[in-house]
């Protein structure tokens, strides 16, 4: 292992602000007080060298992290945590809202591929050995005679700025595949490229068809993070040189269209985001129904059945209609037959069919209309106010509400007013309403 390297105190003042390193000075000394020391980790150590902001701190000690946040708390002023018993983690935020991740320095095993590993408490050199890659292997001391200390036993800053991922040993892959993903993720965000060996590794991964070891949940989580990512349309030709389509669909696209697709994807999730900040949106399933837009749904029920999808009988549905949609709206002539048949797709599936029919403007319109404005229509009447009208409740005041919505996107009704008088129209209500 490599002794104390370069001291990264000039660029942690140059790119961070006072309070970050106020914070992290002061768990350092309080941690070398209770004999724990701490060690910054992680994203926030690569990313320092690549002039990139790290929302997230992540802090490693050697010894009980519950007792540093319980110290950390008696002496900083304002500073509170939450401790998380399961995995021995605890977030700690000072008064100044500066937060970050404390967890015990760990030593893995593997007792078989793809298995999840035995921990034990071990030092900052065991920690730092069980990383993915060596750009993510670096630590900085935190204790005040040494802070800023860059600890570099892989040489990550080397390959950091080579532009390459580097494992850590030649198992690491089939000890855990979910690596090769995190790598894909790495590669794609900061323009890398796995090292020459490890593109080996890669190869002897795939042909132990390693992934079917996996557990599903396991993978989903990486894939999910993966069609999360904003350089998604850019991973696509490493998925393609790393050979891993497989993953996501039986075959690789057969046009090379999906990223011109995905990117319009993305487009059409940034409209939505910016017309309804508040709407929650789970991004990573538009992408998905992208890319199996043109996949049987035999082979997407393969899939669903390894993978805890969320609302995965919706998204089968979303696939069911999206191929026939164009014909499908063409044949509605009114406003309301239209809204109907948009109410029956989710929102992804929505987005995922603005992509698709990017160059089908009525199509295009006809969904954000929907989104914008008619499934937000307030109506006229809720159910108990047509129940003091005279209705009863049960099934036909929800048909009656459903008339209601239809009345009102076709423009036959605006208020109240005409809303009660339409009813008495269709025989809904009696002329002189109780």
């Amino acid at each position: 292992m490599e002794a104390d390297s370069a001291n990264l105190l000039p660029l942690l003042e140059k790119q961070w602000g006072a309070a970050r390193l106020d914070h992290l000075r002061q768990i350092g000394r309080i941690a070398q007080q209770l004999g724990t020391p701490a060690y910054l980790v992680g994203g926030a150590v690569r990313d320092l060298f690549l002039k990139r902001y790290a929302p997230d701190l992540d802090v490693a000690v050697e010894g009980d992290t519950r007792m540093l946040a319980e110290a950390c708390k008696a002496q900083i002023h304002g500073a509170h945590y939450q401790f998380h018993a399961q995995f021995g983690t605890a977030i700690l935020e000072d008064s100044q809202g500066v937060a970050l991740d404390l967890a015990q320095c760990r030593l893995e095993h593997y007792p078989a591929p793809a298995a999840l590993p035995e921990v034990h408490p071990g030092n900052i050199h065991a920690d730092l050995a069980r990383r993915d890659f060596t750009v993510n292997a670096m630590a900085i001391r935190l204790d005040p005679q040494h802070f800023g200390i860059l600890l570099d036993p892989y040489d990550g800053q080397a390959d950091l700025q080579a532009g390459l991922l580097r494992t850590l040993h030649s198992r690491s892959f089939l000890d855990d595949p979910t690596r090769i993903l995190r790598g894909l993720r790495f590669a794609t965000r900061f323009q890398m490229d796995l090292a020459p060996e490890c593109h080996q590794q890669l190869k002897q991964a795939l042909q132990a068809d390693i992934f079917t070891q996996l557990s599903g949940a396991r993978l989903w989580r990486e894939l999910r993070y993966l069609l999360e990512l904003e350089a998604l349309p850019v991973a696509l030709s490493l998925l393609t040189a790393w050979k891993l389509w497989f993953l996501l669909r039986p075959t690789p696209p057969a046009s090379n269209t999906m990223p011109t697709l995905l990117q319009r994807g993305q487009e059409q999730i940034q409209w939505l985001s910016a017309q309804f900040p508040e709407e929650p949106l789970a991004i990573f399933i538009p992408m998905l129904t992208l890319i199996w837009q043109d996949v049987t749904l035999r082979d997407i029920q393969h899939y669903l059945d390894r993978w805890p999808v969320p609302d995965r009988s919706q998204l089968l549905a979303d696939l069911r209609v999206l191929p026939g949609l164009p014909d499908t709206l063409l044949k509605a002539k009114r406003p309301s037959q239209k809204a109907n048949i948009w109410q029956g797709v989710s929102v992804a599936g929505i987005l995922a069919a603005m992509a698709i029919y990017a160059d089908n403007p009525t199509l295009v319109d006809s969904a954000r209309l929907y989104l914008q404005v008619q499934r937000r229509l307030p109506s006229p009447f809720n159910g108990q106010e047509l129940q003091t009208l005279g209705l009863k409740a049960g099934p036909s005041l929800g048909k009656t509400l459903k008339l209601l919505r239809e009345a009102q996107l076709d423009g036959e009704i605006s208020n109240k007013e005409n809303a009660q008088q339409w009813l008495i129209k269709q025989g809904i209500l009696p002329p002189n309403p109780l």
